[in-house]
């Protein structure tokens, strides 16, 4: 089994490019204006409605929901002896944790509004929490991403993938739209969001496969 199929690396460079262009773009005044303009758009165009619901469905890219369903999914996954599938879903989650944060220290974009401090599971850390890229969008990005890629690998019917697939793409931009809705990123924050999100979830695939190949009783298994 190749690290990874021609197809994936090329998806993988291609977004990898689109976050480039989109962090030197985010900081370029024309670009911060139109920017700007959308999420102001957005946020005065939406019903009360639509925004009480994005504050519901954002829920899902919170560090609590995505811990505590990834740590859910590992346990069961140990339990069935899918201890390989179950350590690629842990690197991806952390990893991507401690990837955002450096991202954001990196690039240290305000958010619109106010800015807030980093919080997980009712504490705060006085630590600005930056909006360059999207945190929520980057961890239900990732979770959902590992969805899809158990969809393929666990489900024997097309149209059981098909409607999975379906289903967790359809969470991934709603999660990022919400963030614009909210008024808590703007555009570009999401797109660098699920950008990065996918080029971290090849990588992890990538040094996970490179790893248990040289691990002369392992069967790769992911």
């Amino acid at each position: 089994m190749p690290l990874l199929k021609t197809k994936h690396w090329f998806i993988a460079m291609s977004f990898f490019i689109l976050f480039m262009l989109l962090s030197i773009f985010s900081f370029r005044d024309d670009w911060s204006t139109l920017d700007q303009a959308v999420s102001i758009w957005v946020t005065e165009t939406v019903s009360p409605f639509v925004v009480t619901l994005m504050d519901i469905l954002t829920m899902m890219g919170s560090s609590e929901f995505v811990l505590v369903i990834t740590l859910i999914i590992a346990v069961i996954l140990l339990w069935r002896k899918r201890w390989q599938l179950s350590v690629f879903l842990l690197s991806l989650t952390f990893g991507g944790l401690a990837l955002n944060f450096f991202l954001k220290i990196l690039f240290q974009r305000e958010r619109p509004g106010e800015m807030s401090v980093i919080e997980a599971f009712g504490q705060s850390i006085e630590i600005a929490s930056y909006s360059f890229p999207s945190g929520h969008t980057m961890r239900s990005t990732i979770l959902f991403l590992f969805a899809i890629y158990m969809c393929y690998r666990l489900m024997s019917k097309n149209v059981g993938r098909v409607w999975g697939v379906v289903l967790f793409a359809a969470l991934i931009i709603i999660v990022a739209i919400s963030r614009v809705v909210v008024g808590a990123h703007f555009p570009s924050d999401i797109l660098a969001g699920v950008a990065i999100s996918i080029v971290w979830f090849y990588v992890c695939l990538a040094i996970l496969r490179f790893l248990l190949k040289r691990m002369p009783t392992a069967r790769v298994d992911v």
